[in-house]
């Protein structure tokens, strides 16, 4: 794997005073500025009073604008997992505008992906591609869903193109889970903590708050003692040694708790696909093409004509309001 970009000196600061309890007043790192991505967790700390506040709006704003459709979720009996940030800045940062988010993420059951996009529509939220063919069949596992300027990204997946994940996703995904509020769940700390790995693996830029994330993480892990459940679902990716050299990087840059025991397994994994992730964050047509090579049979062709759709509009999305279908 590609070395893996280290965090600077604020994020360090920054993990050492989450990892000590965030007590406040405490932080002695360099300030962060107004344009460091871990401004506004540290807004209380460096006398940024404004900033608080905005965290604290964009955060409500989120969670109350989402409610609806978890309220009517667990009515009929089912549930969405929250993943990243939208988890995380309920129950592992000190408070939830210190963990700033674009969007919420959200797992869904394939088994109940009809039901809950029905559901979205019913509370007047629209869809924002990608279609709902290539959705609902497992070619792509994302779907944008958009109410008054807040987004949330339903999920069915670890990657976006399913076809170009290497590995399995963990036995015990959907298992062990946190309820955070009625009719959404956190995913246990071992597969939450996978999971922003990974997320941070395919991507290009690595931002200062997923440092945060996986130290945090890393501590209710420990707390959990669960790290063996980690190691055997990290294993079961085929990306182990590229998860080792973040883990690395979180023990010795971050001082994040990680056990050699969890970390020296995953080291001598030599699966020979993790090639995959420098393909995927390239970008451009590349996971594209990528997708196609490991597609077959119906779900290339399907493609295939998707394809073939955005050639046609130029490149743009097809983007209908959810209660015109």
């Amino acid at each position: 794997m590609e070395k893996t970009v280290k965090p600077d000196a604020i994020t360090k600061a920054a993990c050492k005073w989450l990892l000590s309890g965030a007590v406040q007043g405490s932080y002695s790192g360099p300030d962060p500025g107004k344009s460091h991505g871990l401004t506004s967790l540290l807004s209380e700390e460096t006398g940024r009073p404004k900033v608080t506040l905005a965290g604290a709006a964009m955060w409500l704003r989120l969670e109350q604008t989402l409610k609806p459709v978890l309220q009517k979720l667990e009515a009929e009996g089912m549930t969405v997992w929250a993943v990243k940030g939208f988890d995380l800045a309920r129950t592992v940062y000190p408070f939830p505008g210190g963990r700033p988010m674009c969007d919420a993420d959200l797992f869904i059951e394939e088994t109940n992906c009809r039901q809950i996009i029905r559901i979205f529509s019913e509370s007047h939220w629209y869809k924002e591609g990608p279609g709902d063919g290539i959705f609902s069949s497992g070619i792509v596992s994302e779907m944008k869903m958009i109410k008054l300027g807040v987004m949330v990204e339903l999920h069915t997946h670890i990657f976006y193109f399913p076809a170009t994940f290497p590995g399995k996703l963990p036995a015990d995904f959907y298992q062990g889970g946190r309820a955070l509020e009625p009719g959404l769940m956190g995913f246990a700390w071992h597969n939450a903590l996978l999971l922003v790995i990974i997320h941070l693996l395919t991507n290009k830029a690595v931002r200062a708050v997923w440092w945060t994330d996986i130290c945090l993480l890393c501590l209710k892990v420990t707390e959990a003692e669960t790290w063996e459940q980690f190691t055997v679902n990290a294993l079961g990716t085929c990306l182990g040694a590229a998860v080792a050299s973040v883990l690395c990087v979180a023990r010795d840059e971050l001082s994040a708790p990680v056990p050699e025991t969890a970390i020296l397994p995953l080291k001598h994994c030599c699966e020979g696909r993790e090639a995959i992730l420098s393909k995927l964050r390239k970008g451009n047509k590349l996971p594209t093409l990528l997708n196609l090579r490991y597609l077959t049979g119906w779900k290339r062709i399907s493609w295939l004509a998707a394809l073939f759709q955005l050639v046609v509009t130029g490149g743009r999305p097809v983007t209908r309001h959810i209660s015109e279908e």
